[in-house]
C-alpha cells in the first residue's frame, strides 16, 4: 500500500512539473528572453546540390522572419529562439532552384537540404491551370484577387469601348476606338489585358476573341500566369519596355505545379515552389505598368516643355522619339533612387501598397492556405508575411491615403485671399498614374455671409474638357480651380486623345512624390467687414468629361479631401 502511495505522489509530482513546463512553453520561457539563449544556434546542416554544396540558400524554419545564408561550402547555422515543438521542418530556398526541407533533428542536426533546378525549359504550349484549381487549397486569396480588377482586365467595358469604338449600350462608332482607327490591326492591349493568351502566340490578340478561347483564365491576370514568371528583361518591342520570361513545365509524373513566388519555406506536395526575390521587386509589375509609344522614324517631340531633365533621366528614355503614356513603374523607380539610404520609405516597393492589408479585409489572417491543406501543409505566417491580392488602386481610400490637403485664407481691403497646399504624402508614384484619361480636379468655391458666391478675380479656372454643361452633373468647365493630369495631344492640338493618336504631352501636373504644390486663389469682396468663407475639394476623375459623355459611361466622380475655411 505504502508503495502505491509512493508511486501516486511521483506520477502527481511529474504532472505538476510537465504543466509547469508546458505553461512556460505556452506563456514563454523567461529563458528563452536571454539575449543568449534566443541567439543560441538551433539548426547546423548544409544545403545541397546535385553538382556539390549550394551557397546563399536561405535557410530559415518555416514562417520565421529571421533565416540564414549558406556559406560557400553549403553550411549553415541558424539561430533564435528554440521551437517548442519537437522535430519541425527547416527549409531551404534559392533564386533558381526548387525549395526543400529537412526535419529537424536531435540536438538540432539537420540532414543534408538537397535543393533541385528549375530547368530553362519554357513550353509555349503550356495551359494555363484556372484559378478554380488554386481555390481548392488557397480560397481565402482566390476570393479576394477575384473581387479585383487584375481578374477581369480583359472584360473590362471601358477597354472594349475603347478597343472597338462603342459606348456603353453597345452601340458602334460612338467616340474613340482603336479599331475604329486600325481596322486590321489587333494591337497590342492583350500583352497585358490578356496576357495568358497573348503568351500563346499563335492566338489572336483581337479582345472579343481572346474572350472567347480558353486562355483567359477568368477573364484577366490570372494566378499562374503572374506565379509563372521567372524573370524580367528589357524588350523594346512591348509596349513597357520590358518582358517577362515565363517558365511553363507540366511534370513528367504527380500532380506538381511549378510556381515561382516570395516564399523560400514552401516545400508542400501539391506545390513545386522556387523563390524568387523578383514577387517583391517594383521590376515585377514594369511589364504593364508602364506604357511607351515609339514616334517612328524622323519624329520627335519637344519633351523641354514638360519635363525637367532630371525627370526625362528617371524615366531612362534615351531621346525625344519615345512618348511616356504611363510611366508608373518610371516614376517609382526614380523616385526611390533619389532617396537617401536612411530614409524610411527606402525599399518601399508596390506591393507595400497595393497588396497591404486594408479595413474591409480584416481580420488578418495567418494563412496563406484554407480547409484541408491548412490541416496538411499550412505554415503559420505574420500578416506581414502575406500579401492579399486585392491590388488596391484609384479608390477613395487609396487616394485619400496618398493625397493630403490644406486651406489657408486671409482677407485684404476687398479681396480674400485663399491659399490651398497639396501634397502627395504617401504615393510612391505621381498621382494620379497610370491611364492618362485619369485627372484629379481641384474645386475652389468662396462666399459671403449670406452664401452668396465670389467672383474670381486672379486664379485658374477648370478648363473646357473638365465638363461643359451642368454643374449638377459634373461639369465644371470654367470654375475656380486645378486639373492634376498628363494630357496628350496630337498634331492639331486637340486634347485627350487616345494613345494611338497622340504625338505629344501637352502637359504634365500631376503631383510628384512627396511633394507640395501651393495654389492661390483672389476673390473680390464688395464688403471689406464681411466675413467670408472658402473651401476647396479635391475630386478623382477616372476619364475627361467629353469623353465620358460620348461613350455614355457614368459619371464616377471620388471626392477625395474637402477643406473649409
Amino acid at each position: 500500500m505504502a508503495r502505491h502511495k509512493k508511486i501516486m505522489v511521483l506520477a502527481c509530482a511529474f504532472m505538476v512539473i510537465g504543466s509547469v513546463a508546458y505553461l512556460q512553453r505556452a506563456q514563454g520561457n523567461p529563458a528563452d528572453k536571454d539575449p543568449e539563449k534566443a541567439s543560441a544556434p538551433i539548426a547546423v546542416g548544409r544545403a545541397v546540390s546535385p553538382y556539390g554544396p549550394l551557397a546563399d540558400a536561405r535557410v530559415r524554419l518555416p514562417g520565421q522572419d529571421d533565416f540564414t545564408l549558406t556559406d560557400q561550402q553549403g553550411h549553415f547555422t541558424l539561430k533564435g529562439p528554440r521551437p517548442w515543438h519537437t522535430r519541425p521542418m527547416v527549409t531551404a530556398g534559392k533564386e533558381g532552384w526548387f525549395n526543400n526541407g529537412a526535419p529537424l533533428g536531435r540536438f538540432g542536426l539537420v540532414g543534408d537540404i538537397s535543393l533541385r533546378p528549375v530547368f530553362l525549359a519554357d513550353d509555349p504550349n503550356y495551359r494555363f491551370n484556372s484559378p478554380k484549381v488554386c481555390f481548392n487549397c488557397h480560397s481565402k486569396v482566390t476570393r479576394i484577387w477575384d473581387k479585383s480588377k487584375m481578374a477581369h482586365t480583359t472584360a473590362n467595358p471601358k477597354l472594349l469601348d475603347m478597343y472597338y469604338g462603342t459606348d456603353a449600350e453597345g452601340n458602334p462608332g460612338r467616340g474613340e476606338g482603336y479599331r475604329l482607327d486600325n481596322p486590321r490591326s489587333n494591337g497590342n492591349c492583350a500583352t497585358c489585358h490578356a496576357p495568358s493568351a497573348a503568351a500563346a502566340s499563335r492566338w489572336s490578340l483581337d479582345l472579343k476573341e481572346v474572350l472567347n478561347s480558353p486562355r483567359t483564365e477568368w477573364e484577366g491576370v490570372s494566378c499562374e500566369y503572374c506565379h509563372k514568371v521567372r524573370k524580367v528583361v528589357p524588350d523594346p518591342s512591348t509596349p513597357s519596355g520590358a518582358a517577362a520570361i515565363l517558365e511553363r513545365q507540366a511534370p513528367r509524373r504527380g500532380r506538381s505545379i511549378l510556381v515561382f513566388g516570395p516564399y523560400d519555406d514552401v516545400v508542400v506536395p501539391p506545390m513545386a515552389a522556387s523563390y524568387s526575390p523578383l514577387y517583391d521587386s517594383g521590376r515585377f509589375c514594369s511589364t504593364c505598368h508602364s506604357h511607351l509609344k515609339r514616334l517612328g522614324p524622323g519624329k520627335t517631340w519637344d519633351r523641354g516643355k514638360i519635363y525637367s531633365d532630371d525627370e526625362w533621366a528617371g524615366f531612362g528614355f534615351e531621346n525625344n522619339t519615345i512618348l511616356p503614356i504611363q510611366t508608373t513603374y518610371q516614376e517609382w523607380k526614380h523616385w526611390q533612387e533619389s532617396l537617401p539610404a536612411e530614409d524610411p520609405n527606402k525599399q518601399k516597393n508596390c506591393q507595400q501598397c497595393h497588396l497591404s492589408w486594408q479595413k474591409r479585409l480584416l481580420p488578418y489572417e495567418n494563412f496563406v492556405v484554407d480547409g484541408n491543406a491548412r490541416r496538411m501543409w499550412g505554415t503559420y505566417r505574420s500578416p506581414q508575411q502575406i500579401r492579399p491580392h486585392h491590388f488596391e488602386g484609384g479608390t477613395k481610400a487609396q487616394l485619400q491615403n496618398a493625397l493630403a490637403m490644406e486651406i489657408e485664407g486671409e482677407t485684404q481691403g476687398n479681396e480674400l485671399l485663399l491659399k490651398i497646399y497639396i501634397s502627395n504624402t504617401n504615393g510612391g508614384h505621381w498621382v494620379p498614374t497610370g491611364e492618362p484619361m485619369r485627372s484629379v480636379l481641384l474645386l475652389v468655391e468662396a462666399h459671403d455671409s449670406e452664401d452668396k458666391a465670389l467672383k474670381l478675380i486672379r486664379g485658374s479656372r477648370l478648363p473646357d474638357w473638365a465638363g461643359v454643361g451642368q454643374l449638377g452633373k459634373g461639369d465644371y468647365a470654367g470654375l475656380p480651380g486645378v486639373v492634376f493630369a498628363r494630357v496628350l495631344a496630337d498634331e492639331a492640338g486637340n486634347l485627350n486623345v487616345p494613345f494611338w493618336r497622340a504625338s505629344k504631352i501637352a502637359l504634365d501636373t500631376r503631383i510628384r512624390p512627396k511633394k507640395t504644390v501651393t495654389l492661390e486663389f483672389v476673390f473680390a469682396l464688395t464688403d471689406p467687414e464681411d466675413e467670408p468663407t472658402g473651401e476647396a475639394i479635391l475630386i478623382y476623375r477616372p476619364a475627361p468629361r467629353s469623353m465620358a459623355k460620348a461613350k455614355k459611361w457614368p459619371l464616377e466622380d471620388i471626392p477625395i479631401i474637402s477643406k473649409a475655411w
